[in-house]
């Protein structure tokens, strides 16, 4: 058997797929949430946008996307001249939202009228969709979580970084996004949580190679290792790492960075985690 035809879709067009799909439920969004959204138009616009973006080559004889107009026939799924996989992987992504609440289907009484029904009774009809309330705020959000909603794209910057980052905590960061999509906030920050620690871990143990033998291991087994507190860790790594190397990462300007946002982006994600481990009564969006 061959690979399913999304295999086949190179990480960074998954990506751009999911982007500019995200963008048409954008203008949607803001020509108001319960405006229905036929999905066969959203289908044209999206690949309108693939086209000028340059995902989806021009073809001869082939009419432009925004030049057709969908109505619902006799053709199951029809591609309008996109290319297959591209296409399959547009409806995949549509089907996505649905399951992530972002869309949910469209009292049928709303549908445009040249959408045929079967049966004609259906309440509810899935080739016409609306935005829900928690899609309305993801697409509203100016903060980058939309990002997140391209597990692609969003695992890719660490996948793509040099060094490679440990299996055992993109695992967790991999899990952690699945959930967090599937709106499992709780779950999302303990598996959050999983990774950071074993990212400090991993950098410990960079650490203890680096500063070799025996001075490396006496550090690692005498004032990391044998504590159980992952603050208390974090906080003995950091103080030797500053010691050590703190000269060598001012002059690559990562000394800031590091006690501005690695320090406080481990706080915070630990400090989470314990408020769902002793429950605060604080929400998590």
């Amino acid at each position: 058997m061959g690979k399913p035809p999304d295999a086949r879709i190179p990480v960074a067009t998954k990506s751009s797929v999911r982007s500019e799909v995200l963008a048409t439920l954008g203008d949607c969004s803001r020509r108001g949430a319960q405006v229905p959204i036929q999905l066969g138009q959203l289908f044209l616009e999206v690949c309108a946008r693939l086209e000028r973006v340059g995902i989806i080559l021009p073809k001869a004889g082939r009419a432009s996307f925004t030049s057709l107009r969908y109505s619902s026939g006799s053709v199951s799924f029809p591609d309008f001249g996109a290319p297959e996989d591209i296409a399959r992987f547009v409806r995949e992504v549509m089907w996505d939202l649905y399951s992530q609440g972002v869309l949910a289907p469209a009292p049928e009484t709303n549908c445009p009228p040249d959408v045929d029904r079967h049966p004609p009774f259906s309440f509810l009809d899935l080739d016409c969709a609306v935005l829900t309330d928690y899609g309305q705020g993801m697409l509203a959000d100016n903060t980058n979580r939309t990002h997140v909603h391209d597990p692609d794209g969003y695992l890719a910057n660490f996948l793509d970084a040099d060094p490679p980052p440990d299996p055992e905590m993109m695992r967790y960061v991999g899990e952690s996004v699945a959930v967090f999509r599937g709106r499992h906030f709780l779950a999302t920050i303990v598996l959050m949580g999983i990774a950071s620690e074993r990212l400090i871990e991993v950098l410990a143990e960079s650490l203890r190679d680096a500063l070799g033998d025996p001075t490396g291991t006496e550090w690692f087994n005498g004032k990391y290792f044998n504590k159980r507190d992952i603050s208390a860790r974090f906080e003995a790594l950091s103080s030797r790492l500053m010691s050590e190397y703190g000269d060598e990462l001012k002059r690559e300007k990562l000394r800031d960075p590091y006690h501005c946002v690695v320090k406080p982006t481990f706080h915070q994600i630990r400090c989470a985690r314990n408020d769902i481990a002793h429950p605060s009564g604080r929400e998590f969006t």
